[in-house]
């Protein structure tokens, strides 16, 4: 193949593109893409992990409401009834 049309082929993926950087840079951002993949999987489990801990207090916190609630409720008619007699 002739120098020009050397320069002007694509590089497969695989492939080291020569002409933009040298072996070492280039092994050196593959690796960076490689370590920020499993980054952002690994951010995304997490992530996912608190919105079902969240999700799940949310369900306690509103029974505690609700127990709380029926409590105060039920104290108030006892007293009434009480204060009544």
């Amino acid at each position: 193949m002739a120098p020009v049309e050397e320069a002007k082929r694509e590089p497969r993926a695989e492939e080291f593109p020569y002409r933009v950087a040298s072996p070492e840079f280039f092994f050196l951002l593959q690796r960076i893409d490689r370590l920020d993949e499993k980054l952002s999987a690994e951010i995304s489990a997490v992530r996912q992990e608190i919105r079902q801990e969240v999700a799940s207090l949310k369900g306690h916190f509103w029974g505690a409401v609700a127990a709380i609630t029926a409590v105060f409720t039920l104290g108030v008619v006892v007293l009434e009834w009480v204060l009544r007699r």
